[in-house]
């Protein structure tokens, strides 16, 4: 379980992960990528921010066997780039 500041870092992680690395990433890489930068997460809460993110058009996912695939959209791209800011979502580049 984690808390809501947590939630936001670990949003704006994703956000940042996905956009850097091209705009598209499934959520295996994403979790290893997560727990690399520190925040000690498993799958299943990567999910659970992957479907939040999601909901509120940050990404867009569809399953592909076993995976989720996570693609940015703009606006995904404006928040990872500073340009909109959006409640629960850390207003902080991962790193910075």
């Amino acid at each position: 379980m984690t808390n809501a500041l947590l939630s936001a870092l670990i949003r704006r992680a994703i956000l940042d992960l996905v956009e850097d690395t091209g705009g598209e990433l499934n959520d295996e890489v994403i979790t290893l990528m997560l727990n690399e930068l520190g925040h000690r997460v498993a799958r299943s809460v990567a999910r659970k921010e992957i479907a939040w993110l999601h909901q509120l058009g940050l990404v867009r996912m569809e399953t592909a066997a076993e995976f989720l695939i996570v693609r940015s959209t703009q606006a995904g791209r404006d928040v990872a780039n500073g340009l909109l800011r959006v409640e629960g979502v850390s207003r902080h580049k991962t790193g910075e």
